[in-house]
Parts: structure tokens; C-alpha cells; sequence
């Protein structure tokens, strides 16, 4: 079994429900940034700021691990991309070779 493509979602990229209104915004498409804005709104100003930016201290027991991380837990939304489109975007989204980058600064 293949593992899933995830990608993390920045604030310009646009989330679309093709089954109702996305949850949190109560609308069927929208911005990250207005999902999370709407996320945050759920929060006082210091928990909104340790949940989405700065995040919260805390330490985590993961398992085969024989001791403890320390760090801190930050929210963000991720995308899991259909299995039958990881085909299609990995062959999309494969950056230039370093040969093609040169070739395109030789013709400009």
C-alpha cells in the first residue's frame, strides 16, 4: 500500500466541498485563511496565537520511542490527495532538472 500524498495548505490556496458547506465557515468554498480565521475566531487571543502561530509546549511519547520529545503542537489544515490523482500530480508537479533550469537561462 501506497503511503498518501499530503500536502500542507497555505492561506491562498482554495478549499471547495462538492457535498454542502465546509465545516467551520458554513459556505461550500472558500480561502484556508478564511477557515482558519474562522478557527480562530473560536479562541481567545492567547490561545489563538499559541494554537496557530507560536503553539503550545508539551512533550510527546511516540511509539517505539523509549523517551519523551519536547516541542509544541501547532494547528494546520492538510490536504490528502485522491489516490487516483497521486499519478497524475507527482508527474505534474516534478520540478526541472538542473539541465532544463540552465536551458532556460541560456534563452533569455
Amino acid at each position: 500500500m501506497t503511503e498518501p500524498l499530503i500536502y500542507r495548505l497555505d492561506a491562498d490556496d482554495v478549499i471547495r466541498s462538492d457535498d454542502g458547506d465546509l465545516p467551520f465557515v458554513e459556505v461550500p468554498i472558500c480561502l484556508v485563511s478564511q477557515m482558519t480565521a474562522s478557527l480562530e475566531e473560536a479562541y481567545d487571543e492567547e490561545q489563538e496565537q499559541a494554537a496557530f502561530a507560536d503553539g503550545f509546549p508539551c512533550r510527546v511519547l511516540r511509539p517505539g520511542q523509549k523517551q519523551w520529545l519536547s516541542g509544541k503542537v501547532r494547528f494546520f489544515l492538510e490536504f490528502e490527495l485522491d489516490p487516483d490523482q497521486v499519478d497524475e500530480s507527482v508527474s505534474a508537479e516534478t520540478p526541472d532538472s538542473s539541465l532544463d533550469q540552465l536551458r532556460k537561462l541560456a534563452g533569455e
